[in-house]
């Protein structure tokens, strides 16, 4: 296998409408964005690692009505859950990850001047052959390439199956928020098991991955 690593550099007239707002507030710095899919009702969930005051990021996020619902963990560093109305430009970035030949390495993170790396996985003869279709609005620098070599430093690597599905679960119930909108009842209901069973998943989850992140 064979990687490319990829610096992406959208204006910001393509920037999501809260993308402009956080990134024009200095009290905010986003760091990495962890998982983002698109959704059956047309919008998409988001899963970011940011830096700051995560109260005014609640008040940006909760003044967006770009937002659905969202949900942050985490004091001056934490993991903001939400789920927004894309852009054109979100839905094309979309449309390029389900039809690539390759596999975007997540987390995407985010450089000191607002770009994007990314890290795209695939087979060498995939990367000679597909065409660079590089979106209006956007400027793109390769950083480096080269052979793929795993590794096991990804946020959610020490994760099971089974424990990213009840913090997925978790997260879209409400269970982060303040006041806590769920319980570990109504998240055993939606994922099939025992309450006890998530409560022991969720402090699995919350030992392995959120206390790097929160001091």
């Amino acid at each position: 296998m064979r990687y490319v690593e990829v610096e992406m550099h959208p204006d910001r007239d393509v920037l999501h409408p809260v993308e402009v707002r956080l990134a024009d507030d200095p009290s905010i710095t986003r760091k990495a964005m962890h998982a983002f899919e698109g959704l059956a009702d047309d919008t998409v969930a988001l899963l970011t690692e940011v830096e700051g005051d995560l109260d005014r990021y609640r008040e940006i996020v909760e003044a967006s009505p770009e937002v659905h619902e969202y949900a942050v963990s985490g004091e001056e560093t934490g993991f903001c859950y939400s789920r927004v109305d894309p852009t054109p430009f979100v839905e094309e970035m979309l449309e390029q990850r389900r039809s690539a030949p390759f596999v975007l390495q997540l987390p995407v993170e985010y450089t000191a001047d607002g770009g994007r790396r990314l890290t795209l996985v695939g087979k060498e003869e995939d990367f000679v052959g597909a065409p660079v279709d590089v979106p209006d609005g956007v400027r793109m620098e390769l950083v480096s390439t080269g052979p793929y070599e795993p590794q096991a430093g990804h946020v959610f690597s020490e994760l099971t199956a089974r424990q990213r599905e009840v913090l997925e679960t978790a997260l879209e119930l409400g269970y982060y928020e303040t006041p806590r909108e769920a319980t570990h009842e109504e998240i055993a209901e939606v994922v099939g098991v025992e309450p006890g069973t998530v409560g022991k998943h969720l402090r699995n989850v919350e030992s392995a991955v959120f206390s790097r992140y929160v001091r």
